[in-house]
């Protein structure tokens, strides 16, 4: 009978990777062979409880034994370098069978490839969201982060075990490198799942970090946000993610930039907008006005006779280009100002002004009946 991996680690059918860990590690105390010199028992138990978790702390293979119920391991491992044995084969065990390609699949999987757990494989990357104003995405702006990611377990340099035994033959595939899994009736050579295909007795899992390799820490990153960025925009600072596994590269941080709403300006790529009022003088005399730009103050020219709604163009006043071009311009529309009169000698001066500059401004909105 294939043996009930929860039971071994005292926990209830499709507990967590979490429940795993937590479980593994009060009963790796419990019966660690150093606390139990000469016990036999606790010994066995310690190694029968930490194959147990080297299945069920892996997601992949976690997965796997709870979709099959049962995983088997092998006191004599198969012989040969990657063959089927047929002993006892009988078609009619198949039953009825329509497609027979998962099987042959898992075959020349099993036969054929190489382990990965030996594989350099690089780290995954850590993306880190920073808010930043518009003006600071325009001047550009040095952020100090805390960023929790993993590092190395310095007692087993990553490797998730303590290689004391390393010199040793694997005690599960009695150093082929080779283990046997069954499909229906095919029993198939496959890489051994302890070792790796190295043959070598892959030692204790660690206890510091239980297997995993690696310890939850945080690491303090300054980043310098260049001049320019947008939401969206992506700073890169590599080897700053997470530890690469066999000795595969770390992967990188990314600082995922995102611009919050300004009060006075609003952005269309690299350009800038803002609305300006003017008075209805300096629409009808013309005018030079102090208006804000991300740089400082600077004064627009009002021609004579200019109207709401009208753009003026400031070549070089938006933002500044990531990849080292012209800068955006800042687009100014002007609208005018009505003013709240209130005094008699004001609306008369209004009266007359009209008399003396008759408009209609809807003759363009009639209709010819």
């Amino acid at each position: 009978m294939a043996k009930d991996l929860y039971a071994v680690l005292e926990l209830p059918k499709n507990a967590s990777i979490a429940d795993v860990k937590k479980s593994y590690k009060r009963l790796a105390r419990k019966y660690h062979p150093d606390l139990n010199p000469g016990d036999k028992s606790a010994e066995e138990k310690f190694k029968e409880i930490s194959e147990a978790y080297a299945i069920l702390s892996d997601p992949e293979k976690k997965k796997k034994y709870d979709k099959m119920g049962y995983y088997q391991e092998y006191e004599t491992p198969p012989q040969g370098a990657g063959g089927v044995h047929f002993e006892g084969f009988n078609f009619d065990d198949f039953g009825e069978v329509s497609d027979f390609s998962d099987i042959f699949d898992t075959f020349l999987k099993g036969a054929s490839t190489k382990s990965k757990s030996n594989i350099p494989e690089q780290g995954k990357d850590i993306i880190i969201p920073v808010n930043l104003t518009l003006k600071e995405a325009f001047t550009g702006k040095k952020v100090a982060l805390s960023v929790p990611r993993n590092n190395l377990c310095s007692n087993c340099n990553g490797s998730g075990r303590v290689s004391t035994l390393s010199s040793r033959k694997c005690s599960k595939c009695g150093g082929t490198g080779k283990e046997g899994v069954r499909k229906g009736p095919f029993q198939f050579a496959t890489t051994c799942t302890a070792c790796g295909g190295t043959g070598k007795e892959p030692g204790e899992i660690c206890t510091r970090c239980g297997g995993s390799g690696t310890i939850p820490t945080v690491d303090r990153v300054e980043v310098s946000i260049p001049p320019g960025v947008d939401t969206g925009s992506r700073v890169r600072v590599k080897g700053k993610g997470e530890p690469g596994k066999n000795g595969g590269a770390s992967g990188s941080l990314f600082i995922e930039t995102h611009i919050l709403k300004d009060p006075i300006f609003e952005r269309e790529g690299p350009n800038l907008k803002i609305k300006v009022p003017i008075t209805y003088s300096e629409a009808v005399l013309g005018a030079k006005v102090e208006i804000p730009t991300l740089s400082g103050k600077t004064l627009l020219k009002i021609p004579q006779g200019t109207k709401s709604g009208q753009i003026f163009r400031l070549k070089g006043k938006g933002m500044p280009s990531l990849l080292g071009g012209s800068p955006g311009d800042l687009l100014v529309e002007i609208y005018i100002s009505v003013p709240d009169v209130v005094d008699e000698k004001s609306k008369e001066l209004l009266r007359e002004f009209e008399k003396l500059n008759p408009e209609d401004p809807r003759r363009n909105l009639r209709y010819n009946n």
